[in-house]
Parts: structure tokens; C-alpha cells; sequence
């Protein structure tokens, strides 16, 4: 059995799309992640939304489908963290990932993962 190091890499101020295609031919079939913080999701006004930094991240697993990196999958999965409250008996912060999935005419296919 290969052995397991877990690596934790930071860097800042690179453009999107620099090192994406070099860390998942390095994960390869192995299990991963791609973290995005300090991010600002934008206003939506038509939509009810206001824009957010506390919460925004959008974190990209390879290879599973949990931030715990629990079990190896043959997929991908994109979460996109947003602020999870619930205002007068509905949910506030789900319908807003859905917006920002739909931005890049993407849209969300799973259930909401607490953490």
C-alpha cells in the first residue's frame, strides 16, 4: 500500500486557471482539494441578496464528495460555500448558491452539506 502524506499548500495572488490543470494531473486518482477563501460573493438585488464576505469560498474535491475527504469517488464535486440562516421559516443562504452557480450557467445538483 503507498503511503500517505497530507500536503497543505498556499499561495496568493495567483490568476484563476494557473495551477488547476498541475495539482489535478498531481492528485491524479487519488483524493484532493482545491480551497478558495477571502473571497466577496456580489450583490443580487433583483434576487433579494446582498453581497458577502464571511462565507464565501468555493472549494473544488477531487475524488470525493465531502470536505473531510472521506472516501474516493470517480468524480468531482464543487461546493460553493455560502451563509447558511433561515428568516422567517426559510432558508437565506441555499437559494443564493444556487444564484451564483447560475452566474457560469452552471447549477447545483445536490443537497446543502453543513458543516
Amino acid at each position: 500500500m503507498p503511503a500517505v502524506l497530507p500536503v497543505e499548500w498556499e499561495v496568493w495572488g495567483l490568476p484563476v486557471g494557473s495551477i488547476e490543470d498541475g495539482l489535478t494531473a498531481a492528485i491524479g486518482p487519488n483524493v484532493g482539494l482545491i480551497n478558495w477563501r477571502s473571497l466577496q460573493w456580489p450583490a443580487a438585488p433583483e434576487a433579494g441578496f446582498h453581497g458577502e464576505a464571511t462565507h464565501a469560498e468555493v472549494t473544488l474535491l477531487f475524488n470525493t464528495r465531502t470536505r473531510e475527504l472521506d472516501g474516493p469517488t470517480g468524480d468531482h464535486t464543487v461546493l460553493v460555500h455560502v451563509r447558511s440562516i433561515v428568516c422567517d421559516g426559510r432558508q437565506a443562504g441555499e437559494p443564493y448558491a444556487h444564484w451564483v452557480a447560475a452566474q457560469v450557467g452552471l447549477a447545483v445538483t445536490g443537497p446543502a452539506q453543513r458543516s
